[in-house]
C-alpha cells in the first residue's frame, strides 16, 4: 500500500470519517482510540480486525456500556471511571455522567462505536493503502 494515499484517506476521506472519531497528527475526535503510535501498540493482524470487525475486540478504555439505575433510567456511553462507589460515563447524549455504583439495577456490554460495514466505502487498494498509513504510525 501506499502510505500517503493512505494518510489522505484517514484525513480527509468524509466517507470514512475517520477523524469523526480517532485522533492523529495533532487533529481529530475522542471517541475511539488515539492512532498516534498504534503501530507500536498494536499489530498489524489487529488494526485490520478492528477496522474489518469492529465488534470484534475493542479497545481498552472504548467499551460501551448501557446501564439502567434503580429509578428506572437508562444511560449509555463509555467507562470513564469506575469504582466501587460510582461509574463516570462519557454519554453522546447526555454528555458526563456520574451514576452512584449502589443505583446501577443492570448493565450490560455496548457496541464498538465504530460502525459494521465501514470498509465497504473503500476499494481494495484503498483498504491496503490505508492499512500502511496506519502501520506506519509508529
Amino acid at each position: 500500500g501506499d502510505v500517503e494515499a493512505g494518510r489522505r484517506i484517514c484525513l480527509e476521506r468524509e466517507e470514512v470519517a475517520c477523524l469523526r472519531c480517532h485522533k492523529v497528527e495533532g487533529a481529530g475526535g475522542e471517541v475511539g482510540p488515539v492512532l498516534d503510535g498504534l503501530a507500536t501498540r498494536q499489530s498489524l493482524d489487529y488494526i485490520m480486525e478492528s477496522m474489518l470487525y469492529p465488534n470484534s475486540v475493542i479497545a481498552e478504555g472504548y467499551e460501551s456500556v448501557l446501564i439502567e439505575t434503580k429509578d428506572d433510567n437508562y444511560y449509555a456511553g463509555l467507562i470513564k471511571e469506575e469504582n466501587d462507589e460510582k461509574i463516570v460515563l462519557n454519554s453522546p447524549e447526555d454528555g458526563i455522567i456520574t451514576i452512584a455504583a449502589d443505583n446501577v439495577n443492570a448493565r450490560e456490554k455496548g457496541l464498538s462505536g465504530m460502525p459494521e460495514g465501514l470498509y465497504l466505502m473503500l476499494s481494495k487498494r484503498e483498504i491496503r493503502d490505508l492499512m500502511a498509513y496506519l502501520g506506519s504510525l509508529k
